[in-house]
């Protein structure tokens, strides 16, 4: 029973990011297979355009977004305390 892509066009991307990175990944002489099956194609894993792509959306739009710490700036990008001294 196949399912619904989601609504959300950001989460689709994602889905089928996560799906090529199912496939496209290396055998044991570093060949990847997705290519090798959907292609006949040779092409080592870090030569895959295909995987290169989904490990691209994987890094920019899955992985959570770090945030720069919150406050009246008395701390530096640390987060360690200035003593309330400006810039």
């Amino acid at each position: 029973m196949a399912t619904d892509p989601p609504a959300d066009p950001r989460d689709r991307v994602i889905e089928y990011a996560a799906e090529v990175l199912r496939q496209h990944v290396p055998d044991g002489d570093g060949w990847c297979l997705g290519c090798s099956e959907l292609w006949d194609r040779l092409v080592f894993i870090d030569q895959c355009q295909q995987a290169r792509w989904a490990t691209a959306v994987h890094v920019a739009y899955a992985m959570p977004i770090r945030q720069a710490p919150q406050g009246d700036g008395s701390t530096d990008v640390t987060g360690e305390d200035r003593g309330g001294e400006g810039l």
